[in-house]
């Protein structure tokens, strides 16, 4: 007795509740971050579960070997699962769906010549298969198959759940795709960094001892010459390249050895001038910011004019203060520098030699501005240079 057009309704209605009920629990499970085995494993258990169809397989096309690898299922003998393999010409019919990337659906595979009766098949009571392929980011990754052991019709239904289950594994698999090429990407990207990181630090110690070098040859001609002024001279030149040194030698020690920490670095310059009078005191008031080696060495090389200058200039035996302070003027893109004495001060304009044209050549190197301010004792000058922090 045939069954009736109501109970065919019931039947066909409670399929589909169940097929509806299976995609959208495996689509949640598949946001999940489940190794890749273990989705597709639970991919073919879900497809044969609610099918009532006892074997179930998701197959990997490897063009490099020309072939289909069974990669997870169920009801297969023991050793088949990751070992055995399909092919993929127009006679195997997993083959034919990566070929036309589309379902491929036999009533009876023994009966059907167009295809070979594979011996995995065979070996396993296969009649009737459904196989629908696997696409992801629009290529055709591999085949996802139900295979019966009894004469099957699969109808619209059937194809359509399985095409929509294989399109949820395959979302799933580019997705992980794209999570592992961007940790592969990033790991890639630290190495590099960490690299060049290190050649920049071996870049920076080789400067570092290059500028002991230098500073060494001049204290020897330093001693070797007559004359205060010439004296004078290379004392200067020696003070200049120990300030550049000094950024080379905290570089040297940075994790990231492009920038330094510029207060930092200004207390350290200051504390290493000696001052030949005495009663002169230094004073710094920096904020803490980092500042590329291209701008905080031209920064800390007018510090260093305009201290020297006030130490020989600004004051009497009595001695005296120097204030340095270094800010960011956020609002304006910009650190600033000032340098001030309660000495004798300058005049208006002031009288440019060459402590005061380096000053200026050094603050046009980084785009800054020199401007010498009206104070009532002493000196002030202050320089602003934009900076991205």
């Amino acid at each position: 007795m045939s069954d009736s057009p109501s109970s065919v309704d019931q039947n066909l209605l409670t399929r589909l509740k169940d097929y509806q009920r299976v995609l959208g629990s495996f689509t949640r499970i598949a946001s999940e971050a489940l190794p890749l085995g273990r989705l597709l494993q639970h991919a073919t258990a879900q497809a044969a579960r609610v099918t009532h169809i006892r074997r179930a397989k998701v197959m990997r096309y490897r063009r490099e070997q020309s072939d289909l690898l069974l990669e997870a299922g169920v009801g297969w003998d023991p050793g088949v699962v990751g070992h055995a393999t399909l092919g993929v010409d127009h006679r195997s019919p997993p083959g034919r769906a990566i070929q036309t990337a589309g379902p491929i659906a036999i009533e009876s595979l023994p009966d059907a010549p167009e295809y070979d009766h594979s011996g995995l098949l065979q070996d396993h009571g296969v009649i009737s298969l459904l196989n629908v392929p696997i696409m992801v980011d629009g290529r055709t990754w591999g085949v996802l198959e139900v295979d019966t052991e009894h004469r099957t019709t699969f109808d619209d239904v059937d194809i359509e759940f399985l095409a929509t289950l294989a399109n949820v594994i395959g979302n799933a698999i580019a997705r992980q795709e794209a999570e592992q090429k961007a940790i592969t990407a990033e790991g890639e990207r630290l190495r590099e960094q960490a690299e060049a990181d290190m050649a920049m630090q071996e870049l920076q110690h080789r400067t570092k001892n290059n500028l002991q070098v230098i500073t060494g040859m001049l204290s020897v001609k330093r001693r070797q010459v007559e004359g205060a002024e010439a004296r004078e001279v290379l004392d200067s030149m020696i003070r200049r390249v120990e300030a550049v040194a000094l950024a080379h030698d905290m570089l040297s020690t940075r994790k990231q050895p492009s920038d330094v920490e510029f207060s930092e670095y200004l207390r350290t310059l200051c504390a290493s001038i000696e001052p030949n009078q005495r009663g002169i005191r230094i004073e710094v008031e920096a904020e803490s910011a980092l500042i590329p080696l291209n701008r905080a060495a031209p920064a800390a090389l007018i510090v260093n004019e305009l201290v020297t200058n006030s130490i020989k200039y600004a004051f009497g035996n009595e001695g005296g203060t120097i204030r340095i302070r270094f800010w960011i003027a956020h609002q304006f893109g910009e650190a600033c520098l000032s340098v001030e004495d309660d000495g004798i001060g300058i005049k208006k304009p002031p009288e440019r030699g060459l402590g005061l044209k380096l000053v200026e050549g050094f603050a046009r190197q980084i785009g800054g501005q020199v401007h010498y301010l009206d104070v009532e004792k002493g000196s002030h000058t202050k320089v602003c240079f934009p900076v991205v922090l």
